[in-house]
C-alpha cells in the first residue's frame, strides 16, 4: 500500500511498465495503475526540497477535480455505497410505516397526525428505491466502463511445465 501518491519519483519493474503501456485509457493515474498490477510494492521515503521559485499550478478546485477523476475512474465503490444507502433508507421507511400502523392500531387515528407521518414513510421508501435504482444503473455503467478499458485480466510472466507438458505442446 502506497502512502504518497503525489510524488512521481518511482521505479517499476519492466513487466509492470509493459502492463501499464497496454492500458489505453483517457486518464491514467500511474501510481494507482502500477499498484493494481503489482503484487508487492515497496515505498522508499524521499526528502523533497522546498520549491525555490514559482507557485504550484494545483489550485484547490483542481485538486478536488483530480480527486473526483481518481474516484470515478478507478472504482465503482461510491455506486455500491449509493445502493446500500438506498437499501437502508427504504428499510427505515418500511420500518417507520410498520411502526405507524402498530401505533395507529393501539392509539387510534388521532395519534398519526392526519396521515402526515405516513406520507413520510412512503417518501422514504420511494427515495430509497430511487437510490437503489441509481446505484444499480451506475454499477452497470461501471461494468461497461471496465469492459471498454480493456485492461488485461491476467499477465503470464512465464510458463513452467515438465517433460509431459513439453511433449503435449509439440
Amino acid at each position: 500500500m502506497m502512502h504518497d501518491y503525489g510524488c512521481m519519483l518511482r521505479a517499476y519493474r519492466a513487466t509492470i511498465v509493459r502492463a501499464m503501456l497496454m492500458c489505453h485509457e483517457r486518464s491514467t493515474f500511474i501510481p494507482v495503475l502500477g499498484n493494481s498490477f503489482a503484487r508487492r510494492t515497496t515505498e522508499i521515503e524521499v526528502g523533497h526540497d522546498a520549491r525555490k521559485q514559482g507557485d504550484s499550478k494545483y489550485s484547490f478546485s483542481r485538486l478536488i477535480s483530480l480527486m473526483f477523476d481518481l474516484v470515478t475512474s478507478m472504482t465503482t465503490y461510491p455506486l455500491r455505497l449509493l445502493s446500500i444507502m438506498g437499501l437502508i433508507v427504504s428499510a427505515l421507511g418500511i420500518g417507520f410505516g410498520f411502526f405507524l400502523l402498530f401505533m395507529r392500531l393501539i392509539f387510534g387515528t388521532a395519534w398519526a397526525a392526519e396521515g402526515v407521518f405516513t406520507l413520510f414513510a412512503i417518501l422514504f421508501i420511494f427515495v430509497g428505491a430511487q437510490f437503489i435504482g441509481m446505484g444499480l444503473l451506475g454499477e452497470y455503467l461501471g461494468r461497461v466502463y471496465n469492459d471498454v478499458r480493456a485492461r488485461p485480466r491476467y499477465f503470464i510472466q512465464r510458463v513452467i511445465c515438465g517433460n509431459q507438458c513439453e511433449e503435449k505442446m509439440r
